[in-house]
């Protein structure tokens, strides 16, 4: 069976509510898709990115699509990098921030200024001074799915958890003064919600299973607890990258 698509799910959505208008059948969906995305943070939804750093950068500005770490790693050096503490903790650390040398931490500062990346997300880089290049796997965010997007990774074949949500929400739909939605029902309603809830449930059992939280503890860098800011040992661990 083909992986689900966006326009296998609307589609769907449609037969089963003739009356709703395309537009409103594809934003239920997507309302769906949403919805999944808030309920964890799914394998899927992961990417690999190399960040380079100059011995000149106090900053480094991340991906358009970027939510959240999950591990970041100095290949060359053998050491996990910190993502976890904060501009006051820094500030307590080093006042000044006058410390230089090899990276150990990356800790999250207001969003870039910069015109061609205004708004983007943006990590100070701590210490500064060295050129590092370190490998990060970050959880992204989702866009819109439109005609062009194509379910991955448990959603392949299970894009009918995503109809579910869109149904819940067609049910709740009373039609138009002069053309009534037959579909239209409460119960229903509730039926489809909990069908969607149930559906995020047996995925999220599928998703740990294909994608294990602990899959990167493999890499010889993750061997060690979090680093602190200055790279000694912390257990310390965020809520973020706990997903």
């Amino acid at each position: 069976m083909p992986p689900f698509t966006y326009g296998d799910c609307w589609r769907t959505v449609r037969l089963y509510c003739p009356m709703a208008p395309t537009f409103l059948a594809r934003e239920w969906v997507n309302a769906a898709w949403k919805q999944l995305l808030a309920a964890r943070r799914w394998s899927f939804m992961r990417a690999e990115l190399t960040l380079p750093i100059l011995s000149t950068d106090t900053y480094i500005t991340l991906p358009l699509d970027f939510a959240s770490f999950k591990v970041v790693v100095d290949r060359s050096r053998m050491v996990r990098i910190s993502f976890t503490h904060s501009i006051d903790e820094l500030a307590c650390e080093d006042p000044g921030n006058s410390a230089m040398g090899p990276v150990t931490a990356l800790v999250a500062a207001p969003p870039s200024t910069t015109p061609p990346t205004v708004g983007q997300v943006r990590y100070q880089v701590y210490p500064h001074g060295s050129a590092s290049t370190l490998t990060a796997i970050y959880n992204r965010q989702g866009a819109r799915l439109d005609d062009t997007s194509i379910l991955i990774g448990v959603l392949a074949d299970g894009g009918e958890v995503l109809i579910a949500g869109a149904l819940a929400q067609a049910a709740l739909w009373p039609g138009t003064g002069d053309k009534p939605n037959p579909y239209f029902n409460a119960g229903l309603a509730a039926t489809k919600t909990d069908e969607f809830k149930y559906g995020i449930q047996m995925l999220s059992l599928r998703d740990d299973e294909q994608a294990p939280d602990d899959l990167w503890d493999s890499w010889p860098e993750c061997h060690c607890t979090n680093p602190s800011l200055t790279g000694s040992s912390d257990a310390r661990t965020s809520d973020a990258s706990a997903w």
